[in-house]
């Protein structure tokens, strides 16, 4: 017998959901895709070959140490931020799919490079302030947004309702929400704390208290967010990539030695 659905199973499915899409994206583009960078960059500037990075890995050495910290150590650290962001953030975007997922890739840049983009890293140093280098750690952020869409909605078409599969499901739904909200909540303070990383921290902190605000209201039977929700929202998004490629700007510039 199916049950009614209750609008708390609904949320924490969407938080659950949101966690295994950004530990999917995160090993693979995150783990495997920053491997693959690293060794374009190689490629790109050969005279690099053979240098330390500041994470100690050699540039141009594939060993099965260093590939395996990338994948599942960054793969992992990156997965918690995706989720984190995605759940935030992803009632907001416009459009459905992967049009939603494009439409997040300025977002992701504007907010996301930070940890990447840094005129205090030596790695640009060693890499010759590369332009394509930049490039490619700029479109390795950019590709997360409409990854997360993709994996969101495969994970949305197959995980089962909590009110359709018993309650099994439902207490795990629980278990991987509690976990992501209290873990999630506190890389974004973590973030708004963190100069280099205000952007992030502040548009997504801002971004969820919309959010909750809108679960608060679906708890009570609301359906849709309502207009003004909306509004706010993309507003914050709107202001939060733009203040985020303000913020970028500096290390960009430093970083490409174009001061």
């Amino acid at each position: 017998m199916i049950r009614a659905p209750w609008p708390g199973e609904e949320i924490t499915r969407e938080i659950a959901r949101g966690g295994l899409a950004g530990l999917i994206v995160g090993i693979v583009v995150a783990g495997f895709g920053g491997r693959l960078a690293m060794r374009l960059a190689a490629l790109v500037v050969p005279g690099a070959t053979g240098s330390f990075t500041e994470n100690g890995n050699r540039i141009g050495d594939i060993t099965l140490v260093g590939s395996a910290f990338l994948v599942v150590v960054i793969g992992l650290i990156g997965s918690i931020f995706l989720a984190t962001v995605w759940v935030s953030i992803s009632p907001w975007l416009p459009g459905r799919g992967v049009v939603r997922g494009l439409a997040a890739m300025p977002i992701a840049v504007a907010i996301g490079s930070s940890g990447l983009i840094n005129a205090g890293n030596p790695d640009f140093v060693v890499l010759g302030h590369s332009p394509v280098v930049v490039a490619i750690l700029l479109g390795l952020i950019a590709i997360t947004a409409p990854a997360m869409a993709v994996a969101d909605g495969w994970l949305d078409r197959r995980l089962p309702h909590a009110a359709s599969s018993g309650s099994l499901a439902g207490a795990v739904y629980i278990v991987l929400a509690v976990i992501g909200f209290s873990v999630g909540s506190l890389l974004v303070i973590q973030s708004v704390a963190a100069r280099q990383q205000q952007a992030l921290g502040v548009t997504v902190f801002a971004c969820g208290i919309v959010t909750i605000a809108w679960w608060a209201q679906r708890l009570r039977g609301a359906g849709p967010p309502s207009r003004w929700m909306l509004i706010a929202g993309r507003t914050i998004l709107v202001v939060g990539t733009a203040l985020g490629f303000v913020a970028l700007a500096p290390d960009l510039e430093a970083v490409l030695l174009l001061g």
